[in-house]
């Protein structure tokens, strides 16, 4: 059926035409009305928990939300047709620095502003289509959410997993807030940009260190997530197996060693008798004191204004030029009992291993540069096996430093010179000579095994005003006390004037309180919570939403955790995601859960681009509303052009022509469905004799099954493109049997069974559109969302013929069509007949029949 005889269908009433505002705005009504979308909780089907990343209520959703938000809506609906018992929620991570800084900006409350925002955005949602169970949504800044947060924290607490201290931390002088480790993105923070600074500050951490190795070790249970996110997160826990070793400080004269240790963690403890010098960060007390007084101390003290001014990415940089200070201080290296001067070093860190760094630089890099710049000694200890350096020092087992005119370090792996009696061994990361000078190391009380992580606590303090407040009092006498469960939540003041620059710590009326221990007067803790924490259980919660006795109950979350699909962009693989796992696991040893790991299935979604490759963002003015696509062609032209443009996984371009063409598909889908409806009674499948089918019904047919078959595997496999594509071919073999077959001689039964499997393969993704064809075109009552997927048979997907290809010395010659069940011999005798021609006056010498693809005639 053409266009023009669609339309004419149309206006003469055969039919009606496609009008997308209508229909949507239709279905919407119903939906909410009836309440499709309430979760069942009908314990006779399987589960399938499904859900998107919740969005932060910065203003209305742009068309990377629309994109997460339309992936996971085709997989709940999907699944609800295959016959799960679906949980699909949505919620709002609602407390943050942005509404904090727009309430400033914009005089008003920061509970007013995002408020506002999450009313936009739920319009938004709805619009689009998806199927949430709004009954269950909660934002973080409620205060029956925040207040299970803090309740969860004094647990932890109680458990000793978390804690104050004062350490040197990363301040974000435009967030004016502290930074987690995890937050500072390649030495800048990783909302603003800005390079943070190092302070001393006292703050609040959760111990996600106690952790470590098991969070490293479940990486290998989580075989559903994409490699590069697993691979991040081994490399941010970092664990690294090695030696701890102790040096003993010399006294003042630099050789009578004193009781005083300072121990250094190393990998590599086979190098030990090539440590030219001791490193100290310009962060480290201990530098401070050793230098204190010398006539290096102004130097010192410029050295560290300097590197709080540089972020640790660029400070480890191997292209940077290293700066460093002496302390006049030495230590014994107690393998061989050589002085060893100490130095202060920009490259240098605090938060590695113990924070002093034994200097090697015949055997790395970043050491030999600082060694050939302050002219420190190059000791060469070890030495590849057959080369000139190695020949020459292969018998010496005693120290002697050399001058070496080398322009950088040597390869650090190889066998060992100048090692006293573990010259001769083979060094390297976990080689014998590791073994034996540790061994050697223990049975002399300087040194032991050491397993190092490069996880460091969770810093959670922050110094801003809209986030969950920490539920702790100080009190002078009794030190921090927990706030009493009863007296939980510890409400937010929503009269602070923040446009004025009040804060908690100057707002009395929040901060001052009683002891809950003594009585006595205290302050009530003014930091907020890190929002990652909001966004570490959210999705517990989401399971049992209106529990007002516990945070959730057990029976919920046993019957809905883990998230067998989870949706959501690659720049949360460390921050949300590790923090999540670290929470799963803390409950689970509280007896609250029973899972190990939260997210089953991860899908992290590409970026939306525009059409110059640029990301989208609003900072940009990049940002292509959903709006401008719902407004002049709908919802479901959006979702499908979403969903159809690239695979999920995938990066791409936003595309104007694509959308059009979607638009362009869904109208004459629509006609076809219509025009197959109209064929015959309301049979579906009943009644449908395939046998008696003629040549071109039974061709549909065939097809039905074999895309059908294909879709659904698709819509398992997440690659929604290509289901598409599948229901593309199925509705141009319909449309081509409606053109070819006279509406007399087609099978009422083919074509009805063909409209309704039409409709509910592009349910989950253009679902108003379906809806209204499934009950206007169909004549079918209920929802198409109750409906049953649609079952194919392989042996009904099979051809009784197949194509394949000739070749004659492996070029293709011709392509032919064969019957199906052919034998080798059937198919040579095929394929010389067709190229009988191109092998006339030729010897055949040979011919490979490869069943179902090629004959391959090899001839001379």
């Amino acid at each position: 059926m053409s266009e023009n005889e669609a339309e004419a269908k149309a206006e003469a009433g055969t039919f009606p035409a496609y009008d997308a505002e209508d229909i949507e705005a239709k279905w919407q009504r119903a939906w909410e009305e009836e309440g499709l979308y309430r979760t069942d909780e009908d314990p006779t089907k399987p589960k399938k928990y499904v859900l998107e990343m919740f969005p932060y209520p910065s203003g209305d959703l742009h068309m990377g939300h629309a994109r997460n938000y339309t992936i996971g809506d085709a997989m709940a609906r999907h699944a609800r047709m295959r016959g799960y018992d679906v949980l699909h929620p949505m919620g709002f991570d609602a407390f943050g620095l942005p509404a904090e800084n727009a309430a400033i900006k914009h005089h008003t409350q920061a509970a007013e502003w995002t408020y506002k925002n999450i009313d936009n955005a739920v319009r938004t949602m709805r619009r689009m289509g998806f199927s949430y169970d709004y009954d269950r949504m909660f934002n973080t800044c409620d205060p029956e959410y925040y207040r299970w947060g803090q309740w969860m924290f004094i647990k932890m607490w109680e458990r000793g997993l978390a804690y104050r201290a004062t350490s040197p931390v990363n301040w974000c002088p435009t967030c004016k807030t502290v930074l987690a480790n995890e937050q500072v993105v390649e030495g800048r923070c990783w909302r603003c940009g800005s390079v943070p600074e190092k302070r001393k500050l006292s703050q609040w951490y959760l111990k996600i260190t106690d952790y470590a190795q098991e969070l490293l070790d479940d990486l290998d249970k989580l075989t559903g997530w994409p490699e590069n996110v697993r691979a991040q997160q081994r490399n941010w826990i970092g664990r690294s197996e090695g030696a701890e070793i102790d040096f003993r400080l010399a006294a003042e004269d630099g050789v009578t060693p004193t009781d005083r240790t300072i121990t250094c963690f190393t990998t590599r403890a086979d190098t030990i008798f090539g440590v030219s010098f001791m490193l100290l960060p310009p962060e480290s007390e201990l530098a401070a004191e050793l230098i204190a007084g010398s006539e290096h101390e102004a130097a010192f003290r410029s050295l560290k204004v300097a590197a709080e001014k540089v972020s640790s990415v660029e400070r480890q940089g191997t292209d940077r030029e290293k700066h460093g200070v002496p302390t006049g201080r030495y230590v014994i290296n107690p393998i061989n009992g050589r002085p060893v001067p100490i130095w202060v070093a920009d490259y240098v860190l605090m938060d590695y291993g113990t924070g002093a760094v034994m200097g090697v630089p015949c055997g790395d890099q970043r050491d030999f540069e600082f060694a050939k710049k302050y002219g420190l000694e190059i000791a060469p200890i070890i030495c590849e096996k057959g080369d000139a350096l190695y020949e020459r020092l292969k018998d010496e087992r005693e120290l002697v430093v050399r001058d070496v005119d080398w322009e950088q370090a040597m390869v650090a792996e190889g066998y060992l010179v100048q090692s006293g009696e573990f010259t001769g061994l083979k060094g390297g990361k976990h080689s014998e000579a590791v073994a034996a000078i540790t061994s050697w190391l223990e049975a002399h009380g300087c040194g032991r095994e050491k397993v190092q992580f490069r996880l460091r606590d969770w810093l959670i303090s922050r110094q801003r005003y809209w986030g969950n407040p920490i539920p702790m009092i100080h009190c002078d006498r009794c030190g921090d006390v927990p706030v009493p469960y009863e007296d939980l939540p510890v409400r937010l003041p929503e009269d602070l004037d923040l446009g004025a620059g009040d804060t908690l710590a100057e707002y009395a009326s929040f901060y001052e309180t009683t002891c809950p221990a003594c009585g006595g007067p205290a302050r009530r803790i003014t930091d907020t919570m890190d929002t990652f924490t909001c966004s570490s259980w959210y999705y517990l919660r989401y399971c049992d939403p209106h529990n007002d006795g516990t945070p959730f109950s057990r029976g919920s979350v046993d019957r809905w955790m883990p998230v067998d699909n989870y949706i959501g962009g690659i720049e949360h693989a460390i921050l949300h995601l590790l923090y999540s796992r670290f929470w799963t696991k803390v409950l689970r040893d509280m007896g609250m859960i029973g899972i190990d790991e939260p997210f089953e299935n991860l899908l992290c979604q590409g970026m939306v681009k525009d059409g110059h490759g640029e990301t989208m963002s609003k900072s940009k003015g990049n940002v292509v509303p959903p709006s401008s696509v719902i407004e002049p062609y709908g919802a479901d032209t959006m979702r499908l052009a979403i969903l159809f443009i690239a695979p999920p996984e995938k990066d791409f371009n936003w595309d104007e022509e694509a959308v059009a063409g979607a638009n362009r598909f869904i109208k004459r889908a629509w006609r076809v469905v219509w025009e197959l409806s109209l064929t015959g009674s309301d049979q579906v499948s009943q009644g449908l004799d395939v046998s008696a089918l003629d040549v071109r019904s039974k061709e549909l047919n065939r097809t039905l099954h074999e895309l059908g078959l294909r879709c659904t595997a698709d819509f398992d496999r997440r690659q929604f493109n290509t289901a598409i594509s599948a229901c593309m071919e199925l509705t141009n073999a319909a449309s081509k049997y409606l053109v070819e077959v006279p509406a007399t001689e087609r099978s009422a039964a083919l074509c009805q069974r063909v409209a309704h499997d039409l409709v509910c393969m592009l349910a989950p993704i253009c679902p108003h559109w379906a809806e209204e064809l499934f009950h206007e075109a169909l004549g079918r009552t209920g929802s198409a969302y109750n409906e049953p997927w649609p079952v194919f048979d392989a042996e009904l997907a099979k051809s009784d013929t197949i194509e394949i290809v000739v070749q004659i010395k492996g070029k293709n010659r011709a392509r032919i069509d064969v019957p199906a069940d052919s034998t080798k011999e059937q198919l040579e005798a095929a394929a010389r007949t067709a190229v009988a021609a191109q092998l006339e006056g030729k010897d055949v010498r040979k011919v490979i029949v490869v069943p179902g693809r090629l004959v391959n005639i090899v001839a001379q």
